[in-house]
């Protein structure tokens, strides 16, 4: 008797593990060229990081710059040099965002830590916005 019900914990445990991974699935499959929009994945990751809060969560802006219209565009910094905020400017001033400072925006982007594939994903919603 006590060794069928180990057989069936252990069954019953190993059946309940496999259903919980298909039911998680992996988070990265979403993000960087799974079955998901990465743009739709970028604005949720943007939105569970808080950075909606200051960039809106449809990107219009707020308290920080806002995401439409950013990606291509020509940006001002601090000490008045341009750039165009191309992919590259895009994640730095997500993984580094005191590396290059906008004028005129008084409250300073938190640095976050993200998984891997999620600054990719919130730069396809970004560049999605125009």
């Amino acid at each position: 008797m006590r060794q069928w019900t180990s057989i069936l914990a252990g069954t019953a445990i190993t059946t309940f593990l496999a259903l919980g991974a298909t039911a998680c699935g992996s988070a990265d499959s979403n993000v960087a060229g799974g079955d998901g929009d990465p743009a739709a994945r970028g604005k949720e990751i943007a939105i569970a990081n808080g950075c909606a809060a200051c960039h809106g969560t449809d990107g219009q802006g707020g308290v920080g710059p806002g995401f439409v219209g950013l990606a291509g565009s020509t940006v001002e910094l601090e000490d008045g040099t341009t750039m165009v905020a191309d992919t590259e400017y895009l994640r730095r001033s997500i993984v580094d965002p005191a590396a290059e400072i906008r004028p005129g925006w008084s409250v300073n982007m938190p640095q976050r830590t993200f998984e891997p594939g999620e600054v990719d994903a919130i730069i396809e919603f970004i560049q999605s916005l125009g």
